[in-house]
């Protein structure tokens, strides 16, 4: 979609602006980029039914435009047809988009694009005996893994799983960012900007601790050296998850891939279906469906919502 042509310099120029703006209110990077390639092909697709200024769009062109998204294809996957949570990330930036519009005071479009059905097939949700199982398999022998390994892997269950945070949320994490005496994670790049606070359960807490305070000092060393291990001169003091490099980590898709060989699941998992699990789970338990949107960090309860309908959905099943 990066590669999608604009001819209209009207519209080059509004995605830059577009761009700037996600920048300022706080969006995290990989939601500006994502978010901004989607608002580009909304207005390729203007381009091609012939309209050349936003002032000439209204509501039909927005639904069309819909439903357009859902009959077409998947770039990557060339034959299937685009998931319900893509389907609703593009409308999310579009609607996003007018809002900007709308803004500036030099547009009046309406804001009309409709949420796809989830389709709560797709979305993976681990059984609580699975996370066990999960979290009982990050000390297993693995090639290189090391007891600092382990207590990181540990850590980052507890940061996707106990905390519920977002990939990009955990992934920004700094050290200073946990307040181990009240038991609180402080997210402070959350989406859309907003910042809030997550309590952390007793053993979540002495995971960290340990990770903090005894294996995250691993990282800081080249163990590869022949003479021993020497602390490395460039690495990111601040950051909580570390590379074996001693960098902040930007993917944790392998970490999660080997706890997961190891722990002998069959499911695609993924950071954000550690999210989906604990959501679920503690729907489960019982608490109340407000506490669990505040605890995600959702702007609205319809977000939270569906997670009622994968309960339903799994009790079905049975």
């Amino acid at each position: 979609m990066k590669s999608l042509p604009l001819h209209s310099q009207h519209y080059n120029y509004l995605q830059r602006s577009y761009q700037e703006y996600l920048q300022v209110l706080g969006y995290a990077p990989g939601t500006v980029q994502s978010w901004s390639v989607h608002v580009r092909e909304f207005l390729h697709y203007l381009e091609s039914q012939g309209i050349q200024s936003v002032l000439k769009v209204n509501t039909s062109h927005i639904n069309d435009f819909v439903l357009y998204i859902k009959r077409r294809k998947n770039k990557r996957l060339k034959t299937a047809a685009l998931s319900s949570s893509s389907i609703n990330k593009i409308i999310n930036a579009v609607n996003v988009f007018i809002k900007f519009l709308n803004s500036t005071g030099k547009y009046v479009v309406e804001n009309t694009g409709q949420r796809a059905e989830d389709n709560i097939g797709e979305r993976i949700i681990l059984t609580i005996e699975e996370i066990k199982q999960l979290y009982e398999a990050t000390f297993l022998p693995y090639r290189e893994n090391s007891i600092a390994m382990g207590q990181r892997d540990r850590a980052i269950i507890a940061v996707f799983y106990s905390c519920g945070l977002r990939r990009t949320e955990g992934k920004s994490l700094n050290i200073t960012d946990i307040d181990f005496q009240r038991r609180l994670l402080f997210v402070s790049k959350g989406k859309g900007g907003k910042q809030r606070y997550v309590p952390i359960v007793l053993k979540s807490l002495q995971d960290l601790k340990d990770y903090v305070e005894e294996g995250r000092d691993w990282f800081l060393y080249n163990h590869k050296n022949r003479t021993g291990a020497v602390k490395r001169d460039k690495t990111d003091h601040e950051a909580l998850f570390l590379s074996q490099g001693g960098n902040r980590i930007d993917e944790f898709y392998q970490r999660l891939e080997q706890m997961k060989q190891r722990a002998e699941i069959n499911k695609n998992l993924t950071l954000h279906g550690l999210r989906h699990s604990i959501a679920t789970h503690l729907l489960q338990s019982g608490m109340d469906i407000e506490e669990i949107a505040k605890f995600l960090g959702h702007s609205s309860l319809a977000s939270t919502q569906i997670y009622t309908h994968i309960i339903n959905h799994h009790d079905e099943g049975l």
